[in-house]
Parts: C-alpha cells; structure tokens; sequence
C-alpha cells in the first residue's frame, strides 16, 4: 500500500468535510424539529468535533 500523496489526502479530507457539513445541516434540523431528543444534540456535537478534526487534518497537508 503507497503513501497518499498531499493532493490524494487533501481530496480525501475535503469530501469527508462536505458529508459531516451536510450531516450536521441534517442533525441541525433533526433537533430543531425535536428540541428535548439529548441524541440530535449529541449528534450535533460529535459531528462538529469530526468536523473541527477534519479541518485540522487539512491546515496540517503539506502545500
């Protein structure tokens, strides 16, 4: 198995930041429309932490 390439893992990273926005858009909705359900709302929060990983990982690709 070969090493990702910056351009492979800045790829990779970018699609996966779209899909937890998207998610957490989805969550977001989920717990306005059942404001009491403490899952939406551990859900928002677990997805905001993947995203703040995610955007981590991306500063720390080389250029």
């Amino acid at each position: 198995m070969s090493a990702r390439t910056p351009e492979e893992a800045r790829a990779q990273i970018s699609f996966a930041l779209t899909a937890k926005r998207e998610s957490l858009r989805a969550a977001a909705s989920a717990a306005e429309a059942a404001p009491a359900d403490p899952a939406a709302r551990r859900m928002m929060d677990r997805l905001r932490d993947d995203i703040e990983r995610l955007e981590i990982q991306l500063r720390g690709i080389d250029p």
